[in-house]
Formats: structure tokens, sequence, C-alpha cells
């Protein structure tokens, strides 16, 4: 073996001893007390800073029956997305509306579990609201199924609003 070759592996070797020594904390005092130290307004948390509108995700509800979710937006070509989880399914339902009145595409995903398996059906259509359609459940006699609606403006004029729900029962 030539000593040329052992020169770069010496080097890389070095590095990465150095670089192991550095993050498992063989740092200085004066970091770790500034890792001590709360964060201030702003420090950390982007939705903090002056003039944003950040909002966390809510959590996904879960129902038997009644109205699962629903998502409003406005906007030119603005999309809403609804979704859960539907406990013991019988029926879903998904409710759409827009205004000014024009055609909306919609797009529906629904995962049903059931004896340890997973069945998934999904599908989109077009219609103009308002509009309530039945969707068909992937498997009948589930324990759960997670829907998931979204719907979207599709005129390019101006600004416009629109409404998706998913209704179980």
């Amino acid at each position: 073996m030539k000593p040329l070759y052992l020169v770069p592996a010496a080097v890389v070797a070095v590095l990465i001893v150095a670089a192991i020594l550095i993050f498992s904390g063989g740092g200085d005092d004066k970091a770790k007390k500034q890792a001590d130290v709360p964060l201030g307004i702003a420090e950390g948390d982007p939705s903090q800073l002056p003039g944003q509108r950040h909002r966390g995700s809510k959590q996904a509800p879960v129902v038997r029956t009644g109205q699962l979710d629903e998502a409003r937006r406005e906007g030119r070509l603005a999309v809403a997305q609804a979704r859960g989880t539907i406990v013991s399914p019988t029926r879903v339902r998904i409710q759409v509306s827009a205004a000014p009145k024009q055609y909306v595409t919609v797009n529906w995903q629904l995962g049903c579990f059931k004896d340890r398996r997973a069945v998934v059906g999904r599908d989109s259509y077009k219609t103009r609201p308002p509009d309530t359609r039945e969707i068909k459940l992937p498997t009948q006699g589930a324990k759960s199924c997670i829907a998931t609606a979204s719907a979207q403006l599709t005129k390019n004029s101006g600004s416009g609003r629109i409404r998706v729900a998913v209704i179980a029962g």
C-alpha cells in the first residue's frame, strides 16, 4: 500500500473523532449554561414572531355519527380539506359548497381497518355545489375509518369561497 493513501485516511479519522467529541458533550460549560436559559419571545418559535399568523395543527376529530370535520377557505383556486376518524362507520357523505357558484373538484380517501387489515378507497369527481354525495365504504364492518376529503375551486377569476364537510352516519 502506498503511504500517500494513508494520509487522507488519517485526516478523515481525526475529523470523525473530533466531531464525536464535540457533539457528545465535550464542549465548554458556557454553551451548557446558554442552553439552560429560557428562550425569549420569538427565539426558537416562529409562531411568536411579530406579524406571524402561524396556527398549530388541530387534532383530527373522532366521531361515530354526525359531522366529522368541516373546512373553509377563501382565495383564487382555494383548497379546503376536512379529515378525521369515524368509529364503526355505516355510511360516509361529503358535502361541498362554493361561492360564487362554479365547478369544484373533490378528492376523497377512506382508509378502513378491519381484522388487522387496512383497505383504502379513493376517488375524485367534479360537481357544481351545493352537493352532498355518499362515498362507498371500501369494506363493510370496519372498526374505524380515516376519512380525508378536499375540494378545490376551478374558476380562475377573482376570489372565491369553498367549504367541504365529511359527515358520518
